[in-house]
């Protein structure tokens, strides 16, 4: 059977750390990938219909896949490795009223440091980002 069109999966607390499964599944607009083992998020690049994301408590540092997912208002990282924050900066779509947690990540949040600029951009453009 296809699964293709899926709007919202939960996968949370599951040991996964494979998500290219899921890469095909662009319809989806809401993804529950909370408390598993996942680094690699890439095979999320196409799917640029999310609403949300919900990825905290895995192992992500790099999150450049999201910089093109301009439908997001809902965006939950935090306790990853993460310690980019331009490719969200990058992201068009994120603006007023959207919502992103960081919080326990290799963030440098000391006044001046890039991550809190880019912090700093993200809130300027009306985003509630809590860190």
């Amino acid at each position: 059977a296809s699964l293709t069109s899926l709007e919202h999966i939960s996968l949370e607390a599951n040991q996964i750390s494979d998500i290219s499964p899921l890469s095909s599944l662009t319809n989806l607009t809401g993804l529950k990938l909370n408390q598993n083992q996942i680094s690699d998020i890439s095979p999320l690049a196409s799917l640029t219909n999310l609403h949300w994301l919900r990825a905290a408590s895995n192992q992500i540092s790099d999150i450049s896949p999201l910089a093109s997912h301009t439908k997001l208002v809902r965006l939950e990282l935090h306790y990853n490795q993460i310690s980019d924050l331009s490719p969200l900066v990058a992201n068009s779509g994120l603006g007023e009223g959207d919502n992103i947690s960081l919080m326990g990540n290799n963030l440098d949040l000391s006044e001046g440091s890039e991550d809190l600029e880019n912090i700093r951009i993200l809130e300027g453009r009306g985003v509630d980002v809590s860190y």
